[in-house]
C-alpha cells in the first residue's frame, strides 16, 4: 500500500495507539457535509443526500403529498413553496431536516396548472406561471405568509400548432439581472411577456413575439452577475430550437433582437424521432460560458443533455452531448459549487443522476452517483423537479 506522508503518519500513530487507521479521504468525507437535494414528482416530495467526496446519493426524506409536485421554490432557512400542477393549490411547507419531516404551514388556491415559481430579488414576492390557466400569479410571501396580490392574463395571439397551441400556456417566469423585469415564456402564444415589477405594480410592459410555432418553454438571461442582461436565450419545446436575442433596456421596457437560431441537438447526437422530441430545461453555468439543454423524448435508448459554449457576442456553439441515463429529463440544475449537474428523469432506468462537470464544461458520461427510477415509484413517476437547497 502506498501512503502519503500524512497517511503514513496517521497509520503509524494508529498502530502505536491501537486505534483503527482512518484514511485522509475518510476524514475529508466525514468533514464534508452532504448536499441536500430537493425533489418532487406526482404524489411525493423528497430530500436526497449527495456526498461529492464519496459519491453517495440516497433518499433521506420522503413525504406523501397528493398532487403534481412538479416545481418548488426554497427560501432559507426552511420554507418550501410547492405547486400542484394538477390543481389550483400553492402550498407552503416548513422543512424540518432534524426530524426529517415536511410540515404543511398553509395552502392557498389561485390559478390552475402552475408549473414554475420564481422569487423576486429579496424573496418577498413569488411569481407563478400557470400553464393550465393561461395566467401568471403574483404572491406576497413576506414574513412567511402567502397572499395572492394579482393574476395577470396572457392573451397574446395563439401560435399555429392547433394541438399544442390552442390556448395560452405560460411555462416559466425568469427574473432579469436588474431585479425589475420578469420574462414569461408562453408556449401557447409564441411570446415572451415582460412584466415590470417597479413599485410593486407587476404590469405587462411589452411582449416579444418569437418564431411562430416554436413554443417557448424555458430560458435564461445572460450574463450572470451583471447589473443588466445583454442577451436572452430561450428554448423552444415544439421545434427543439434555441433562440438568442440581444437585450436593450429602453425606458420601462426590454427591447429584443434575434441574432441566432440553433438546434438543441448536435449533428453527432440527433433525435431518432424528431417529430416527438421536446426540449426541456435550459441552464447557464456561473462562468457564463457553458449552457446546457435537456432534450426529451428523442426516441433513443436514453435522452440527453446538449452542451453549448457562449462567445462574448452571446452566440452559441454546440460542444457535445451526454446521456441522462433515463427518459424525460424535465429538469436539471447545478450543485451549489457548479461542479455537478443534477438531472431528474421522469422515466427510464435512472431517476436521478449527478453528473460531474469538467474544467472545460463537459459533463462526464458516467454519473458519479445515481438513484434508480424504481425508488420513486412506478414507471413514469421519476423526479420532475431537482434542486440543491442551502440549509
Amino acid at each position: 500500500m502506498k501512503f502519503t506522508s500524512f497517511g503514513l503518519t496517521a497509520a503509524l500513530a494508529a498502530s502505536v495507539s491501537g486505534l483503527p487507521y482512518v484514511s485522509p479521504r475518510d476524514v475529508y468525507a466525514a468533514a464534508t457535509p452532504a448536499a441536500r437535494v430537493l425533489l418532487g414528482n406526482s404524489g411525493q416530495i423528497y430530500i436526497a443526500d449527495f456526498s461529492p467526496a464519496t459519491g453517495d446519493l440516497k433518499i433521506s426524506l420522503k413525504e406523501e403529498i397528493v398532487g403534481g409536485n412538479t416545481w418548488m421554490a426554497f427560501a432559507p432557512p426552511n420554507l418550501v413553496y410547492a405547486v400542484d400542477e394538477n390543481a389550483a393549490a400553492l402550498r407552503l411547507f416548513e422543512l424540518d431536516l432534524k426530524n426529517n419531516k415536511l410540515n404543511l404551514k398553509t395552502e392557498k388556491n389561485a390559478s390552475t396548472g402552475v408549473v414554475h415559481l420564481e422569487f423576486n430579488t429579496d424573496k418577498t414576492r413569488l411569481v407563478g406561471a400557470a400553464y393550465g390557466n393561461g395566467t401568471v400569479d403574483v404572491w406576497n410571501i413576506e414574513d412567511g405568509g402567502l397572499e395572492l396580490i394579482k393574476t395577470i392574463k396572457s392573451d397574446a395571439k395563439l401560435g399555429p400548432n392547433e394541438e399544442r397551441q390552442s390556448a395560452s400556456h405560460p411555462h416559466e417566469s425568469v427574473l432579469d439581472p436588474s431585479g425589475r423585469f420578469f420574462a414569461v415564456n408562453d408556449l401557447g402564444t409564441d411570446s415572451v411577456i415582460i412584466i415590470d415589477s417597479k413599485d410593486d405594480a407587476y404590469e405587462v410592459a411589452n411582449t416579444l413575439r418569437v418564431t411562430a410555432g416554436c413554443g417557448p418553454r424555458h430560458g435564461v438571461f445572460y450574463p450572470h452577475g451583471a447589473d443588466k442582461a445583454t442577451h436572452y436565450i430561450v428554448g423552444c419545446e415544439l421545434t427543439n430550437e434555441v433562440l438568442v436575442y440581444t437585450v436593450t433596456y429602453k425606458d420601462d421596457q426590454l427591447a429584443f433582437k434575434n441574432i441566432q437560431t440553433i438546434s438543441s441537438y448536435g449533428k453527432d447526437a440527433p433525435a431518432k424521432t424528431p417529430e416527438e422530441a421536446a426540449l426541456g430545461e435550459v441552464i447557464l453555468a456561473p462562468n457564463n460560458v457553458d449552457l446546457y439543454i435537456s432534450n426529451r423524448l428523442s426516441g433513443n435508448d436514453t435522452d440527453s443533455i446538449a452542451h453549448f459554449t457562449i462567445a462574448d457576442c452571446g452566440k452559441l456553439t454546440y460542444a457535445d452531448t451526454v446521456s441522462t441515463g433515463g427518459i424525460l429529463p424535465r429538469m436539471m440544475s447545478f450543485s451549489s459549487t457548479a461542479k455537478h449537474v443534477f438531472v431528474g428523469n421522469q422515466d427510464g432506468d435512472l431517476g436521478l443522476v449527478a453528473l460531474k462537470r469538467g474544467t472545460d464544461g463537459k459533463l462526464m458520461e458516467k454519473p458519479v452517483a445515481s438513484i434508480k427510477a424504481s425508488e420513486f415509484g412506478e414507471a413514469g413517476f421519476g423526479p420532475a423537479f431537482v434542486q440543491q437547497i442551502d440549509v
